[in-house]
């Protein structure tokens, strides 16, 4: 697990698709996919369920994990600022 694969996740959740993430971001697709497949296969669990209609939605280990990766955020970008 790195920093690069939180960041995917947290951007993925972000924009709550792969699609319009990978639009947004410049970055391809199947980038976001691979990074998402490895931090899953890194954590034991799946961080979103699939729909083909609707998109992506966390569950609920990935809310979990979301929240955590955006209170570490801020709290590094505190510590930096303050240092």
């Amino acid at each position: 697990m790195n920093w690069k694969k939180l960041k995917t996740f947290k951007d993925i959740s972000k924009y709550k698709s792969f699609n319009h993430a990978s639009k947004v971001l410049k970055k391809s697709q199947s980038s976001f996919s691979r990074d998402i497949i490895s931090l899953e296969k890194d954590l034991g669990f799946k961080l979103f369920n699939r729909h083909m209609n609707s998109g992506i939605q966390l569950t609920d280990k990935g809310s979990e994990l979301l929240k955590i990766v955006t209170e570490f955020k801020i709290n590094l970008a505190s510590f930096v600022k303050n240092y």
